[in-house]
């Protein structure tokens, strides 16, 4: 397979998908794919009460698997670059290539999820209600400019889960990256000969608690000027163009 032919295989974060039309368009002729994680869009109805990112690695190594391409470039964002790393992990033989878009390294990353994890499902389903109730609000508090896409966009994002997903997936990486051995298991990818990148958005990269090790340890690091942590919906453009520019420096 020549090497631009592999696959491209995104994870979503917390909330929503990366399968939207306008953020799927800029990678041009690649092949790409934004599978949902369990719980999510057409695994919303998956069981989730005792949800780990194993759980959630091992299902993107089925997904993988069933695509039958060999491995692929797996690029993570948030919560997604965290179940991104486990697959790295425990199934090697499906990545040819980790890119890490603000993928969660320690608690200080998924604060949020821990605040999430620790309430009640009512609580996070009224938390969820309210962004819902205005979701343009809701995605312009993250830095995105409001547009009719945008706000379509946010409304999607909102819906595509429900509150006991988002509860459980908050769980599930906390339990995960709170434990010192994530971060050995990240130093360990990027010591091997796995290509492993990290995207961050310009005005979000200050806040992301990315270890100096990992910093000098990737094979590539891109900051994109001018956006935010949700860099897909500011400008699908320079999301798709960041992690392109990371796979040409990875198949060189």
């Amino acid at each position: 397979m020549n090497p631009s032919d592999t696959p491209i295989v995104l994870l979503h974060g917390l909330i929503g998908r990366l399968g939207d039309a306008e953020i799927l368009a800029p990678f041009g002729g690649r092949e790409v794919h934004a599978p949902d994680l369990l719980g999510y869009g057409r695994n919303r109805d998956a069981d989730t009460s005792a949800l780990s990112l194993e759980d959630q690695a091992r299902h993107v190594a089925g997904f993988i698997a069933g695509l039958d391409r060999g491995p692929v470039h797996l690029a993570g964002h948030s919560v997604g670059g965290a179940v991104a790393v486990l697959v790295a992990q425990r199934f090697p033989e499906h990545v040819r290539s980790l890119i890490s878009i603000e993928g969660n390294f320690t608690l200080k990353d998924a604060f949020w999820s821990a605040q999430l994890a620790a309430k009640s499902d009512a609580e996070v389903a009224e938390i969820l209600g309210g962004y819902t109730a205005d979701p343009a609000a809701w995605i312009a508090a993250a830095g995105v400019p409001v547009t009719p896409w945008t706000t379509a966009l946010a409304r999607d994002w909102l819906a595509h889960q429900p509150a006991t997903t988002v509860k459980a997936q908050a769980r599930a990486v906390v339990a995960a990256t709170r434990p010192a051995e994530y971060l050995k298991t990240l130093h360990k990818l990027m010591a091997s000969d796995l290509p492993v990148c990290l995207i961050a958005g310009g005005r979000s990269a200050e806040g992301w608690d990315t270890p100096d090790w990992a910093n000098r340890a990737c094979r590539l690091r891109i900051n994109i000027p001018g956006v935010g942590h949700l860099m897909m919906a500011e400008s699908p453009q320079a999301h798709a163009r960041a992690i392109l520019t990371c796979l040409d420096n990875g198949e060189a």
